[in-house]
């Protein structure tokens, strides 16, 4: 007779269809770039597992496009760190115990005699419920669990179901019901970490006693008698009176009492003793859950009746009570359908191609009938909508109408499919991370629209990354894009040239070109051409618009001709490019030809291919290569050529650099070194004394720049003698006495340096020599420490004969430090030398040093910190090819200037660094500072104990391990997986590897005594969170105290548009200070995925620029940049809690859920890698 249901928030009860992703797992690492790959490889849909959990799968599908599908209820869970389909058969355990084959939440229930009638848990969090005497061995019969006359003729039947349990008693006869046990039925009641509260309207909550969040609940319990049986023999064999009180029941409220560790019920004595009452009679406190998915049922009948969750039903009616069909519907008269499904789509880089709301309609009224119904999308509801309160019902999706050949089961695939893409796309523009759908019939007014609709909905998008805007567009003739005076005159109709790039794949996706050309002949309407090329991989399309056929030779000249392009992928288009104008005037000479033997190596003999003198052979191959200098050649035919105007990668103006002919008529050459990868376009034209003329354009491919012809990172191991060269492994650096290694680099001892003493032993020399020809283009730079500030001293230089090729250092003259980089003037002593200084103050922090010679523009460069201080003339050079030394430099009477301090990662180049690249090289290396992956077994239950970073052995030359790295944990559980011995005993599941902590929300916490993240340095931090329940109070994940308040935290937040992860930043160590605070508005928190969410937060100290990354995405919404500078000190990391108040321990916001592989690095770790951090799969070596 009495019956409860006890779940998780916004999880449901009842058997799902598993889909055939069942059975693999979040063990393997796919990303979403990884699944498109080998969807187009296999020509079928691929799942992204990175994105897979118990109620959502995305598929990487061939054609490039995405498809995610959110399900209202889980239809698969893990067992042993793979996904299994759901299963709520029971099964009796080696213990005795009886529990679900496969369940998304964990429950036992009793065997019989003593044991608690249920338990159920989840995030270290546990419900107990006892019967109040010994019970007996329950009969199983699928989902079911029946305790045979618990009291005369009064059984008690508990249903497992995916997430929760129903425990209902079953009043056989009138005599049953008489009982003195019926009076009050006390359950007992406790719960771990959980917090009861009973609320006036009769509703159960267990609150989780940190956070404060609702763990597991019921709405006011309710009784029925068996109503009906003409409506149990309608609704046949299948139909369950234990599990949903049918329409004709009479039912009633019941009371309740949470006090002394007791649920106490007090059923409706009237409908116990009615006389009309029929047997069985069934008492059932249902329990409904508040989570991102969820569903609702409003009745006109009952206009202040709750139905949240549809109280523990399988399925649902729409449309009027049918009286005239049925005597079955007591009060009910017409009734609605909610359902509250995930929207994460609120990012502007997708476009919603499609969206389907699907659902199964389980039965109609009349065999035959049509009748239409509706899919509305409403605003959202709660557990305390009803008919009274309902959402407005808005917007009309689409209206179906359906026979009995397409009813179906609750437990198969959705049957009816509603076009959602609409709803879905207005989600996904107001950054809505749930989306709230109603069904109701159209005719509200006629029986015949009676229909009953299941609780397994699923909502199917397909989306799609549309390809970028092209760009790199130019013409050949004519050169880069120009519109207005700046358009080009061309002799011939010219080819046109763009760039195509995809987000989704890069270059890995066939796209296509479609170019628009309009002209407007005089005297004439628009003229429109438009052409679409083949489907290519290769960035660089053309379009020759002289090709017959395809083209339009004919163009008229002296007329404006405009074009644009956009790109698709086959499945969405592209921005448009930016429109481009030509006109064409073939009595204008042809432009310069353009030679290249570096870049343009086919163009040497394209005057002898037939093309026009002007052409240029287009170099398809990708050439080296990033600062690398090429030789370009103009030839014009006009035989007045005075001079040639140039532009790379830009358009050609009045201002253009300009070279001389040789001699009238003559040809002319430029030196030019590209500094960036990707494609580049020359524009030149000849210049007479009439004027430019006609402009000829190329486009080439370059490659990123060569690796350094010496690299020593300085990291090699205590008590060596020489430091490796990672550039040329044959060409190590012998290390003088006075060198120690091993000591903290920039980014403290996971980057460790060369300690050099200032000695004359204090240095590391190569033995080979070459290296560098200082005559020719080269570039150098290291990290460097001084300790001494008063002496000036060396950091890298090279061997000449008389004097040092270079040398690069710290110069103290006159009581002033500078950094400063210096070439002799010639390799004899004393004739001078060519040298730059910085203009930045001077310090013992570690700073990153560069310098590039250009003996093409007779230019040095000092770069300190990524930035070029100084740029000075060296109007000659000779070529020093001796030795590299680090820590000193040659001189006339042997080596001086030996360092005091640190050095790491020293590279040379034989060609120019390009300031892009300094800047990449004076970021912090990335170096893993510390991982916790919380696995060993040596933590002990709410204890202080200590975890130690596991060891990272990344090149093989032994691990990196310090116990300055230790994690301290204070109070909080450790949850080590546990695999048993028999296959259908219930695997303790651990977020990632073997183990997790969970943090109870109100005193557990871990911290470091070291500092782990610098003040001013790049660092980056992750770790896989999950909460126990949506987060009531603000709660931190990660957090670096100053002295006052926290530098920054990793927060769940309650907004006003829900539940977000936040990042802030308090600007100053002051309490109240100003903050800069990042918010994911695409990804809400939710605590019943099953692996939990990933952060990743990471700092740029060069730019300010901090990122918020949630389950291995950036959200837009998730960027800011810092523009002012922590002034206050840094603490060690705390996990689980954040200061928040003056006073070392004035600490709050404590984290309730469980936390995984907690990770630190120094420097920026960039997209890739946090995708790869956000696999479900250990990743020790990352």
């Amino acid at each position: 007779m009495a019956a409860a249901l006890w779940a998780a928030p916004a999880q449901d009860r009842g058997e799902v269809q598993a889909l055939d992703t069942a059975g693999s797992g979040p063990g393997v690492p796919r990303t979403e770039a990884q699944a498109m790959a080998a969807a187009r490889t296999s020509g079928r849909p691929v799942e992204v597992e990175s994105k897979g959990d118990a109620r959502q799968v995305t598929y990487a599908n061939p054609d490039g496009t995405l498809t995610r599908e959110s399900h209202l209820q889980p239809f698969r869970t893990l067992r042993a760190g793979r996904w299994v389909p759901i299963d709520t058969t029971l099964i009796r355990h080696d213990d005795g115990t009886v529990g679900p084959k496969a369940a998304e939440t964990e429950m036992r229930f009793s065997g019989g005699g003593r044991a608690p009638l249920a338990t159920i848990s989840r995030t270290g969090r546990m419900l107990t419920l006892t019967w109040p005497e010994e019970l007996p061995k329950p009969t199983l019969d699928g989902d079911s669990a029946t305790y045979a006359d618990v009291w005369p003729d009064v059984d008690l039947v508990v249903h497992a179901s995916v997430s929760s349990f129903t425990h209902v008693l079953v009043v056989k006869t009138p005599q049953a019901a008489r009982l003195a046990q019926l009076k009050t039925i006390a359950y007992g009641l406790s719960g771990t970490n959980l917090a009861f509260k009973a609320g006036a309207d009769g509703r159960l909550a267990a609150l989780d006693a940190g956070g404060g969040g609702t763990i597991f609940e019921a709405p006011a319990p309710k009784m029925w008698d068996s109503g009906s049986p003409a409506e149990a023999a309608a609704r046949g064999e299948s139909f369950d009176a234990s599990r949903t009180a049918p329409e004709s029941s009479r039912r009633s409220g019941l009371g309740v009492i949470v006090a002394g560790g007791e649920l106490r019920l007090s059923p409706d004595q009237r409908l116990l003793t009615d006389p009309s009452a029929r047997f069985p009679i069934y008492i059932d406190p249902h329990v409904a859950t508040h989570k991102n998915t969820k569903w609702a049922m409003v009745d006109s009948g009952y206009p202040n009746e709750e139905y949240y969750n549809w109280d523990g039903d399988t399925d649902q009616r729409i449309g009027l009570c049918p009286r005239g069909y049925s005597s079955t519907c007591n009060s009910s008269q017409v009734k609605r359908l909610l359902f509250t499904m995930d929207s994460p789509y609120a990012d502007d880089s997708i476009s919603i191609l499609s969206a389907e709301f699907k659902v199964s309609m389980a039965s109609i009224v009349v065999s035959g009938t049509k009748r239409n119904f509706s899919l509305y999308r409403t605003s959202g509801f709660s557990s305390a909508t009803n008919w009274s309160n309902q959402p407005a019902w808005s917007s009309t999706n689409k209206q179906q109408t359906l026979d009995t050949s397409t009813t179906a089961s609750c437990t198969g695939n959705p049957n009816v499919v509603f076009n959602a893409t609409q709803a879905v796309r207005t989600a996904a523009t107001d950054n809505y991370s749930t989306l709230t759908f109603g069904i109701k019939a159209d005719n509200e007014s006629d029986e015949l629209s009676s229909k009953r609709f299941c609780h397994n909905a699923v909502l199917s998008v397909n989306y799609n990354r549309p390809p970028r805007a092209p760009d790199n567009l130019s013409s050949n003739p004519g050169g880069s894009c120009a519109t207005g005076s700046a358009r080009p005159i061309v002799p011939t109709v010219p080819v046109l040239i763009a760039y195509l790039s995809d987000p989704d794949t890069g270059d890995a996706e066939p796209l296509t070109a479609t170019f628009t050309v309009e002209w407007t002949p005089a005297g004439q309407n628009k003229q429109t051409k438009t052409w679409t090329t083949l489907s290519s991989t290769s960035p660089e399309f053309e379009y020759n618009l002289n090709a017959s056929g395809t083209g339009v030779p004919d163009l008229p000249e002296n007329t404006v001709v405009t074009w644009k392009v956009i790109a698709s992928d086959g499945t969405s288009p592209s921005p448009a490019s930016p429109t481009c104008e030509f006109v064409l005037d073939k009595s204008r000479p042809a432009g310069p030809d353009i030679d290249s033997p570096e870049y343009l190596p086919g163009d040497s003999v394209d005057n002898g291919t037939g093309m026009p003198a002007a052409a240029c052979v287009q170099a398809a191959a990708i050439h080296d290569g990033v600062g690398r200098y090429g030789t370009f050649t103009f030839t014009a035919a006009d035989p007045d050529v005075l001079s040639y105007q140039y532009a790379f990668d830009s358009t050609l103006s009045a201002g253009s650099p300009s070279v001389p002919a040789s001699a009238v008529g003559g040809s002319a050459s430029v030196h030019w070194a590209p500094a960036s990868e990707g494609p580049h376009t020359l524009n030149v034209r000849a210049v007479d004394a009439s004027g430019p003329g006609t402009i000829s354009s190329c486009s080439f491919k370059v490659s990123a720049g060569r690796q350094p012809v010496g690299e020593w990172a300085l990291d090699d191991e205590v008590g060596s003698t020489v430091a490796a060269d990672a550039a040329v492994p044959g060409n190590p650096a012998a290390a003088g006495s006075g060198v120690s290694f091993r000591a903290g680099g920039a980014g403290g001892p996971a980057d460790p340096a060369a300690q050099l003493d200032g000695s004359a032993e204090g240095y590391l020399a190569t033995s080979s020599t070459g290296l560098l020809d200082t005559g020719g283009p080269f570039s150098v730079s290291a990290w460097v420490k001084l300790d001494d500030l008063t002496r000036s001293q060396t950091a890298v230089s090279q061997d000449g004969t008389g004097e040092p090729g270079f040398v690069l250092g710290y110069e103290y003259e006159a009581g002033v430090g500078r950094w400063t980089f210096r070439i002799p003037v010639t390799d004899v002593d004393s004739l001078g030398e060519w040298q730059v200084h910085s203009n930045v103050a001077v310090s013992t922090d570690w700073v990153h040093l560069a310098a590039t010679f250009d003996p093409f523009k007779d230019a040095i460069t000092l770069y300190v910190g990524g930035a070029a201080t100084t740029v000075g003339a060296a109007r000659s050079s000779w070529a020093s090819h001796g030795n590299i030394q680090i820590g000193r430099h040659t001189a006339k009477t042997g080596y001086t200037g030996h360092w005091n301090g640190r050095i790491a990662d020293v590279e040379v180049y034989d060609r120019l660094v390009q300031p892009a690249e300094i800047t990449k090289l004076a970021a912090i290396s990335i170096k893993r500072r510390a991982y916790w992956p919380m696995d060993s077994s040596s933590l002990l239950d709410g204890t202080s104990q200590t975890l130690r970073s596991a060891a990272f052995d990344p090149d093989g030359e032994g691990p990196i391990d310090s116990t300055v790295d230790d994690l301290t944990v204070e109070g909080a559980d450790q949850v080590l997986a546990v695999i048993p011995e028999d296959p259908e005993e219930l695997p303790t599941e651990a977020l990632v590897g073997e183990g997790h902590l969970n943090f109870n929300g109100s005193s557990d916490y871990a911290f470091t005594a070291s500092k782990l993240v610098g003040q001013t340095t790049s660092f980056s931090i992750s770790a896989r969170v999950r909460l126990a329940a949506q987060c009531a109070n603000e709660q931190v994940v990660m957090s670096q105290p100053g002295t006052n308040v926290s530098r920054f935290e990793v927060r769940c937040l309650a907004t006003p548009q829900g539940n977000r992860w936040q990042l802030v930043l308090n600007d100053v160590d002051q309490v109240g200070s100003a903050q800069t605070i990042v918010t994911d508005n695409t990804h809400a928190p939710d605590p019943s995925l099953a692996k939990g969410e990933h952060l990743a937060v990471t700092y740029n100290g060069l730019t300010g620029e901090v990122k918020l990354y949630v389950r291995g995405e950036l959200a837009l919404s998730a960027i800011a940049t810092l523009t002012t500078a922590w002034n206050g000190s840094d603490g060690g990391i705390q996990i689980g809690r954040a200061l928040t108040g003056a006073g070392a321990g004035l600490y709050n916001r404590f984290f309730s859920g469980d936390i995984d592989e907690v990770r630190i690095y120094t420097g920026v770790i960039d997209e890739t890698t946090v995708a790869q951090l956000s696999s479900t799969t250990a990743l020790p070596d990352l």
